[in-house]
């Protein structure tokens, strides 16, 4: 049987016996205008990207593996640490933390690219163990404190690179991981005043493509690496708190840095370019190295001796190229260290296959591609 609540009895001298009612710690609940609230907490007023980003919110940036996620994290913070306009837009001097969860000295190496001393990698002998939002709660207050310390003036500004990687591998759309996670990253930002900035991996390939791809139920701003014309990406904002949504805002270019053996990925240009989102997803135009990839294959596809039964024995026998060939061929053609050039030659050949101009297929090690479409030998192509 559960104990019954005691109530506090008192008895004064000529007056019948009265029960006190249970005391309640309401006392701190306040009514206030927005002048007042506005006054105690931190408003609209305290912008670190006019129009975009504002302190206390939880804001993420997201794009397929490969957009340059982290090429336009990096870039941001670099405004934000020196001040500077972000496509056209003020900011505010800003100390950026940076939680790099998925490859730390990758995103030294593009910090020492720009040359940027300032902006600051977290080391954290737990690392940043999401799966755990109170230790990882505790963490980020802890970095919070040290950020302030630096310069008590600044703003401050917390990047998780990446959310799946901080989440350790699970997925960020199992709400049973993702929602404890991200409400604990949205606390530290309330409480502290602070920007917290998650990226994340997305198979987006439009603006309208939102199912279950963005964190807009907790996140103040999502901003997208969308595909855009030849070696151009689009940043697209989707949900935005602090200004308009569902709009383009910018373009972006990337190129490599040779940092000692490595090669580190930053922005080569960028441009603002504010225009409503269209309804249709953009035909992106292939870049140079898609370009030089598909002269390639054209050209060996017309030597080729090799052929593949794709459609039985008794279908027709297709040419095809090895990859391992095309590969070598690119190599030789392409400036630069292997490493950009295996990136290039992958992101060519996906382009393509996506395209649906190349078909992919088991022959040798690596495999062979061929056609879509039926070829001449001028190499002009016409429907199957």
């Amino acid at each position: 049987m559960p104990a019954i609540p005691q109530i506090e009895v008192k008895n004064e001298p000529g007056k019948p016996f009265k029960a006190l009612e249970p005391a309640n710690d309401n006392s701190a609940i306040q009514l206030l205008s927005y002048e007042e609230y506005k006054a105690q907490e931190h408003g609209t007023a305290d912008a670190i990207i006019k129009g975009l980003v504002r302190t206390g919110t939880l804001i993420a940036v997201g794009g397929r593996p490969g957009a340059g996620k982290t090429a336009l994290m990096v870039a941001i913070a670099d405004t934000l640490d020196k001040g500077e306009p972000f496509l056209g837009r003020e900011t505010r001097e800003t100390t950026v933390a940076y939680i790099a969860a998925e490859d730390g000295g990758d995103v030294a190496n593009r910090l020492e690219a720009i040359r940027n001393t300032s902006i600051k990698i977290v080391k954290s002998p737990d690392g940043f163990p999401l799966t755990n939002p109170k230790r990882a709660k505790a963490i980020a207050l802890e970095v919070v404190k040290l950020a302030r310390a630096l310069d008590p003036e600044r703003h401050i500004m917390l990047v998780v690179d990446t959310f799946r990687a901080a989440l350790g591998g699970q997925s960020v759309l199992d709400d049973k991981f993702t929602s404890p996670a991200l409400n604990a990253l949205r606390e530290v930002a309330e409480a502290e005043g602070i920007v917290i900035a998650v990226l994340n991996h997305t198979n987006r390939e439009n603006h309208k493509a939102t199912k279950g791809e963005t964190l807009e139920a907790v996140t103040a701003l999502e901003l997208v690496l969308l595909d855009g014309d030849g070696d151009w990406y689009t940043i697209y904002v989707g949900k935005n708190r602090s200004g308009p949504n569902h709009r383009n805002i910018g373009r972006v270019k990337y190129t490599s840095v040779q940092i000692g053996d490595v090669t580190a990925a930053i922005i080569d240009e960028m441009v603002a370019d504010d225009t409503p989102a269209s309804d249709e997803p953009k035909t992106r135009k292939p870049s140079a190295n898609a370009t030089l990839l598909r002269d390639i294959v054209t050209t060996a596809m017309m030597d080729s001796r090799d052929h593949v039964t794709p459609f039985g024995v008794d279908g027709p026998r297709v040419k095809v190229v090895a990859i391992s060939a095309l590969r070598e061929t690119f190599y030789e053609r392409k400036v630069g260290v292997a490493d950009s050039k295996l990136k290039a030659f992958n992101r060519s050949l996906e382009y393509w296959l996506r395209e649906k101009w190349l078909v992919k297929g088991d022959f040798g090690i690596e495999g062979a591609v061929w056609f879509a479409n039926k070829a001449d030998e001028a190499g002009h192509f016409r429907e199957s």
